[in-house]
């Protein structure tokens, strides 16, 4: 029962969004596939709204089966069947069917169903009732049902192909992050075959078996299709925090090659001691004028993997915090060591809408949810998590990589000078 409540808690009190979003967001994704969401319009809708942040034209591939009381209580066959009725004659790379949480309840056998319908595409069911886990959970649900569905044969190994696992364009600004880590990741000599859930087609499935290592990007989402391919097509993989920050990204690469070295480590070493001098350099000569970068308090509150990614950063790099606060879950022991003052779990609700009303001289890595509970004059803010729904970002620029930490630490001396010149 308790866990049940901390899963609840977790889809109604986070900036995250339900399963179904995430199993939508996974299928979404990809050109040539379709996705029909079994549920009520309001489900769909719901789902649509998250996943469209990161896939803008979404909604031309998805679809509901309407469900309404009637279908609860005699069954969703009927409504099921007439939502199929377009991918009869012109059927897609992939049908996915999603099932919302009145949808489950049901019981159909919704595979079956497609089946008797003739689709001659193949069909992947995923029950992603909400009540059963967040986003990630969804998720990770339908990359391991896509993956049972559709992975083929092992195919002839590439000797330095890799994957990258659990990246997603409904985390915000998940896409130029995926492609960050596919430029620094050519610049090392690996092939990368497949962005699991953040390419252009479902026909990227095919190429996961060929890759040598597997790299698990956010774990909550990769880790585990990354165990699933380990053990049915016996690919290792690494599951490191997200490359954030200039020495989170060279440790990111150095793991990835102590289980896969890179052809072109010279070429990659270099262009890491370039960026790094040009930014030691950059970065001293405005300390001079401004001083050092500080912060009383900083809260980041994320999905688990990029929090804690980006509070190691900002930690050990970016910024000198005399308190910094984590609202995420839990992640491996030895990686967030030292990092946080202080965590807030999902329960602890009160606690941080406290810390947030205190806040004076602090920054935000948050949502527009936790930065409308701070005066603005109290608080640098950065949206990192969903919903943003006060500032616009139409540039590529990533918050991964090096590329990515050029970004953050331009917005944030960018403020801090803006901040200073406001108190002159």
């Amino acid at each position: 029962m308790a866990e049940q409540e901390r899963r609840f808690d977790d889809v109604c009190a986070w900036t995250d969004s339900c399963a179904l979003a995430g199993a939508m967001a996974f299928f979404a994704a990809w050109q040539d596939a379709a996705v029909i969401v079994n549920g009520p319009m309001w489900c769909h809708y719901f789902a649509l709204r998250h996943v469209e942040h990161g896939v803008s034209d979404a909604v031309r591939r998805t679809g509901c089966t309407q469900l309404d009381n009637d279908a609860i209580v005699f069954g969703a066959e009927d409504y099921l069947l007439e939502a199929l009725q377009p991918y009869i004659a012109e059927p897609p790379r992939l049908l996915a069917i999603v099932s919302s949480c009145a949808a489950g309840l049901i019981g159909d056998d919704v595979a079956a169903i497609a089946r008797s319908a003739g689709i001659a595409a193949p069909v992947v069911a995923v029950d992603s009732s909400g009540l059963a886990g967040s986003f990630a959970a969804g998720w990770s649900k339908a990359a391991c049902a896509a993956i049972e569905a559709l992975l083929p044969e092992k195919k002839e190994e590439k000797p330095h192909g890799v994957n990258l696992l659990g990246m997603t364009a409904s985390y915000c600004n998940g896409a130029n992050d995926a492609r960050e880590l596919v430029r620094l990741l050519h610049l090392a000599g690996y092939e990368v075959n497949a962005v699991l859930g953040c390419g252009e087609t479902a026909e990227e499935l095919q190429h996961l078996p060929a890759a040598a290592l597997n790299i698990v990007v956010h774990r909550e989402l990769g880790l585990a299709p990354a165990e699933m391919l380990a053990e049915r097509s016996g690919t290792p993989f690494v599951a490191p925090l997200p490359p954030y920050g200039r020495a989170g990204t060279r440790h990111w690469l150095e793991e990835i090659a102590g289980a896969l070295p890179a052809p072109r480590e010279k070429e990659v070493q270099e262009e890491l001691s370039r960026v790094e001098k040009e930014d030691f350099l950059r970065l001293n000569e405005i300390k001079s004028m401004w001083g050092e970068l500080w912060f009383d308090e900083a809260l980041v509150r994320a999905p688990s993997s990029m929090a804690w990614g980006l509070a190691r950063a900002l930690r050990t790099e970016w910024a000198d915090v005399r308190c910094l606060a984590v609202a995420a879950e839990a992640a491996e022991a030895a990686d967030v060591t030292g990092i946080a003052d202080e965590v807030f779990s999902e329960t602890r609700t009160a606690e941080l809408a406290q810390f947030l009303t205190s806040m004076k001289n602090g920054l935000l890595f948050a949502s527009s949810n936790e930065a409308a509970q701070v005066a603005p004059q109290h608080a640098q803010f950065l949206p990192v998590a969903s919903p943003v729904l006060d500032r616009i970002q139409l540039t590529d620029a990533p918050f991964m990589g090096l590329r990515g930490s050029r970004f953050i630490e331009e917005q944030l001396w960018n403020g801090h000078i803006l901040r200073r010149q406001w108190m002159l």
